[in-house]
């Protein structure tokens, strides 16, 4: 497993972690600092962007603020 995979990995089991009823959606910022002791910010960053890509995360929006969310918590109707 390349350190990016890994990384990659370690931001999913992050959020299995720490997902729960009422909060599901997480800042970049959030991710960052958690995980800034192991790795790098920018590091980080890329791999969150990775996980969107690749569909293992995604952005949620409410119009004036933008958060990350694991697809199985992704909200099915939002009105």
């Amino acid at each position: 497993m390349s350190g990016n995979e890994e990384l990659k990995q370690k931001i999913i089991e992050w959020f299995q972690k720490n997902s729960r009823e009422g909060k599901t959606r997480f800042y970049m910022k959030d991710v960052v600092k958690a995980l800034a002791e192991e790795y790098d910010k920018r590091d980080i960053q890329k791999a969150i962007n990775e996980c969107t890509v690749d569909k293992t995360l995604m952005y949620f929006s409410t119009g004036s603020t933008t958060m990350l969310v694991l697809p199985e918590n992704f909200p099915k109707s939002v009105t």
